[in-house]
């Protein structure tokens, strides 16, 4: 249907945006449409970063581009596209918005159509996208359009440690700081735990599990806000799970991921969580975020166990052309 697409739309209400001259209208329309979201780190860093743009900002936004749905005078829609870093045949679409009053005539549908064309004269192989589980016209649109789920995510939120502590429990013996012998161990765990799927609508930097010479220069660059910490297995060939904080010095948020094998227990991970969080306890009090893939119940299980709750689940969907 897209491939081969050499124009982007012929709908006089659609252009590609101007951020100097659409800046801070795309701004208000996406921290009202987003209003949760505006609140992560990224989504505040693009509305910032759109209200003053700057050279710097074009530099930064250089990857991809939006379409905006021009109508009385006014910017009333928008979607975004851009090629996925990791995943050099994939673009992602996001930031697919439309002012209340100007919903359900078709102008979300027509801003993601001129999208795929974009990325579709660019020579994509796949398009992909994230959207909240619960938002069933908006699944039902993308549906529409040839987009087939690919993994569920659940996010979660937990608040401060200074305003809510940890658990106590007693350290476990086996969990330690992650070393550099830990590298291939924490790298084929990884492989068993993220479902290939996630790399195509998010972009994954596989040097973040690693712990090569690339992640720790840009880690020490950052004031060292990441840390690892694993719980080996019994014979101690590999790991049974992993922990990574990452403290954010301007960020809404501080971070947590967690890799748990399929074998690894609820009982035997929960002591490695807690170890970890209690890093976070030394920065900045922030909530802290964290997400994952399903079907895990063990990882769910210790989640909430140590004060996460679940705040979303988004749906990883993609498009081949």
């Amino acid at each position: 249907m897209f491939a081969g697409a050499s124009t982007f739309t012929h709908n006089p209400h659609i252009r590609q945006l101007d951020p100097w001259r659409d800046g801070r209208a795309l701004a208000a329309l996406l921290e009202s449409a987003f209003a949760e979201e505006a609140l992560e780190s990224d989504n505040r860093r693009l509305i910032n970063a759109l209200r003053s743009y700057a050279l710097w900002d074009a530099l930064w936004l250089a990857a991809g581009t939006s379409f905006v749905w021009i109508e009385d005078g006014a910017l009333v829609g928008n979607a975004s596209i851009q090629r996925n870093p990791s995943r050099r045949d994939t673009w992602i679409v996001g930031n697919v918005a439309t002012q209340a009053e100007y919903r359900n005539r078709g102008i979300g549908r027509a801003l993601v159509e001129a999208c795929i064309n974009y990325a579709a004269a660019r020579r994509a192989r796949y398009v992909a996208l994230q959207v909240d589980a619960t938002n069933a016209p908006a699944r039902h649109l993308y549906e529409k359009l040839g987009f087939v789920p690919l993994v569920e995510v659940t996010q979660y939120v937990r608040a401060s440690l200074r305003g809510e502590p940890l658990p106590l429990m007693p350290p476990a013996s086996l969990v330690r700081h992650a070393c550099h012998t830990d590298r291939q161990p924490l790298w084929e765990l990884s492989r068993r735990v993220l479902p290939t799927a996630l790399s195509f609508a998010e972009a994954v930097d596989d040097s973040v599990y690693r712990l090569g010479i690339r992640w720790s220069l840009v880690n020490a660059l950052n004031g060292n806000a990441e840390a690892w910490m694993v719980l080996p297995s019994q014979d101690g060939d590999a790991l049974c799970a992993a922990a990574r904080t990452r403290v954010n010095y301007d960020g809404a948020y501080h971070y947590f991921e967690l890799l748990l094998a399929p074998e690894c227990s609820a009982e035997a991970g929960r002591p490695l969580a807690l170890q970890a969080l209690q890093r976070l306890e030394r920065f900045l009090p922030k909530p802290i975020f964290a997400a994952q893939p399903h079907p895990n119940p063990s990882a769910h299980q210790i989640l909430c166990s140590c004060g996460f709750r679940p705040r979303r689940v988004l749906v990883h969907m993609r498009l081949e052309l």
